[in-house]
């Protein structure tokens, strides 16, 4: 998979070239299960920072750290992550995080990418999907997780299953 135009030109001024490859001991995994296809794609990708496209109707500078070096006691205890899990029964491995709104971006082991902070989101069926609609800032496949049903709804406030 690759990504599109636009994405790759926000990478590239973010420092990414094709051939790229970040070794394992420059990720720091926060855990040691993280499956082949988020190591390979976080070895290309991994430890750039990249501003989001700038939007029309804000002045906001968002910005999307690949940098999967979280503190392990984010993923314990009574953080947001461990507490998402709990109620979609998914592990999530961090692979990023999305600032200003301290979103932590995880994966799970089917290839959904979610932010993760206040409120859960899943934003894409794949990592390029995912942090293509992250640095796009298309919010509009965005579903958010009812937590006191477990359920997602879209944009619209409907229930709708998990693609």
């Amino acid at each position: 998979m690759e990504f599109n135009k636009d994405v790759t030109e926000l990478l590239k001024k973010a420092g990414w070239k094709e051939g790229r490859k970040v070794s394992l001991k420059e990720l720091e995994l926060p855990l040691d299960n993280y499956p082949n296809f988020i190591i390979e794609f976080l070895q290309e990708y991994g430890n750039l920072k990249i501003d989001c496209e700038k939007q029309d109707y804000s002045d906001v500078a968002n910005e999307l750290y690949l940098d999967a070096s979280i503190p392990k006691e984010k993923l314990e205890g009574d953080h947001y992550i461990p507490y998402y899990q709990s109620i979609i029964k998914r592990t999530f491995f961090p692979i990023g995080l999305y600032l200003p709104d301290s979103y932590d971006i995880c994966c799970d082991v089917d290839g959904r990418v979610y932010k993760i902070g206040e409120y859960c989101f899943y934003v894409g069926k794949n990592l390029y999907e995912g942090i293509e609609n992250i640095l796009l800032m298309n919010t509009l496949q965005s579903l958010q997780l009812d937590e006191d049903t477990g359920k997602w709804w879209n944009m619209k406030g409907e229930y709708v299953p998990l693609p």
